[in-house]
């Protein structure tokens, strides 16, 4: 039995009730910025919540921990480089296994990176942590698998000086404030993923008011389609033969395809990971 077959074959026993734990499930720092709901956290900190745990490398230290309310499933941790720590926080919805949250630490250094939301199963928006900071400059909604809007803080300043619209994930136009007044002075036109022109407003009534067409041979390469789950940015990996080699257990995309590991450890655009979501 390889790696990734023994990794799900003892978290899939954690779903009958073996193992044990004393240490909470999702007690985690939210990082700055975050506009989510904090409430969903004490359906798995709350009295009368229990903790079943696994060491599955041998090392003393639980690796997958699972929050039970009675026989539901309320989230679940998995500490995938086995450090000790965290690095997957999954929430679940009434019926245990649905996720409505994920909690990321892609560098493992102990904070979250990302938070995406749910509902029905899908991928409806992520927050990032882009600089690894602990505060979260960039929000991201999803519309069919693919961004449909984006804000962005660059200047780490706690508000929004950036906006970007999507379709199809495809970028058709940013707007930017750049006098930090929460304004958009700025104005970026996109077609087919390519800059076409650019936008001003120099007398500072909030509309632009000159405007610059940009040629072709200045605009560089057209954008990519960013895509919500990761699905693009693996498939684009797949076919330069970049995709890491390293991963211990299978990852399951929003749409149900399978990657690895370190797919799901990718800072870019990582892949929403679903480690173990059924019982067996």
């Amino acid at each position: 039995m390889g790696n990734s077959q023994r990794f799900l074959a003892i978290a899939a026993a954690l779903w009958a009730g073996c193992g044990g734990g004393d240490e909470g499930v999702g007690e985690g720092t939210t990082p700055e910025g975050s506009r989510g709901d904090l409430s969903v956290r004490e359906q798995c900190t709350q009295a009368g919540v229990r903790t079943d745990a696994v060491d599955v490398n041998g090392d003393g230290t639980p690796d997958i921990r699972h929050a039970f309310e009675g026989q539901r499933p309320r989230c679940s941790e998995f500490d995938m480089n086995f450090d000790g720590r965290a690095d997957i926080t999954r929430f679940y919805g009434p019926d245990g296994r649905t996720p409505i949250r994920e909690e990321h630490d892609f560098d493992f250094d102990g904070r979250l990176d990302q938070i995406s939301y749910y509902e029905n199963g899908r991928l409806i928006r992520k927050e990032l942590d882009t600089n690894f900071d602990n505060r979260i400059d960039t929000w991201m909604w999803c519309e069919g698998g693919f961004v449909a809007r984006a804000e962005r803080d660059r200047r780490n300043s706690g508000r929004t000086d950036v906006w970007e619209d999507y379709r199809s994930g495809m970028i058709v136009n940013a707007r930017y404030d750049d006098n930090n007044d929460g304004d958009p002075e700025k104005w970026e036109v996109f077609r087919d993923g390519r800059l076409v022109e650019v936008q001003y407003d120099t007398n500072g009534d909030g509309r632009p008011d000159r405007s610059e067409e940009i040629p072709a041979s200045a605009a560089g390469p057209p954008d990519e389609p960013i895509s919500c789950d990761g699905r693009e940015l693996a498939r684009q990996e797949e076919q330069a033969g970049t995709r890491g080699t390293t991963g211990t257990t299978g990852t399951t995309g929003a749409e149900g395809e399978g990657d690895d590991l370190d797919d799901a450890a990718t800072p870019e655009e990582p892949v929403d990971t679903n480690v173990v979501t059924e019982k067996p």
